[in-house]
């Protein structure tokens, strides 16, 4: 087994294993850093792996914003919302660049731009009453976040990678909702919060897994 490969194996069951064990446990620095880790490991996969600068650094960029999101606050969350804004940013770079121009041409890549902008803008109508004065943050990261979905499907229809980009969705869609619109003892955080870290868990594996694997 490669090193790369053996990166990404750690990176997965570590966070498998932060998920069920830590994730419940109280705030603390060892909880971030064990949360921080699965997908720092992710990142150096892709760095040992000579994957491009833009995919080692958006991954890098997401686990310092796991690193903001494990602590409570405005303060963390906006940090935490800086850090995935960036490393949306760059994920929508690498994908554009990769991007096949007869499909981005075709139906296809049209009908599902539309669908994605289609359900962002739905989303962010449903939390706009709740976000007061994050409002124009959320609405930014919600743009770059579309921007980034619509990069990934330009690349053709990628199964893997694009279950990964829903999976991304998913997750940040559920934390937004869980962050402004449920209240402190809401039962539905009981399965919100794990859903939210496996769903960007595994979302984030399969991105990286779309790249790390095509190079053999």
């Amino acid at each position: 087994m490669s090193i790369p490969v053996a990166l990404f194996m750690v990176a997965v069951l570590w966070g498998i294993a932060y998920g069920v064990f830590i994730a419940p446990r109280p705030q603390s620095h060892m909880r971030a850093i064990a949360k921080t880790v699965p997908v720092a490991l992710l990142s150096a996969s892709a760095l040992a792996a000579d994957l491009p600068v833009f995919l080692v650094a958006a991954l890098a960029l997401s686990a310092l914003g796991d690193w903001f999101l494990a602590f409570e606050g405005d303060r963390s969350f906006l940090a935490g919302l800086v850090s995935f804004l960036l490393a949306h940013l760059a994920y929508t770079a690498f994908f554009f660049a990769l991007q096949d121009p007869y499909w981005t041409g075709g139906i296809a890549f049209f009908a599902g731009t539309l669908l994605v902008f289609a359900y962002s803008v739905g989303v962010f109508r449903r939390l706009r009453p709740h976000l007061g004065a994050m409002r124009l943050p959320v609405a930014a990261y919600t743009g770059i976040l579309s921007a980034m979905a619509v990069a990934a499907l330009s690349r053709g229809p990628d199964p893997v990678l694009l279950a990964g980009i829903v999976l991304l969705l998913a997750s940040d869609t559920v934390l937004a909702f869980e962050k402004f619109t449920f209240a402190p003892d809401s039962p539905s955080r009981r399965w919100s919060a794990p859903l939210v870290w496996f769903a960007y868990l595994f979302g984030q594996a399969l991105v990286t897994a779309t790249f790390l694997f095509a190079t053999g």
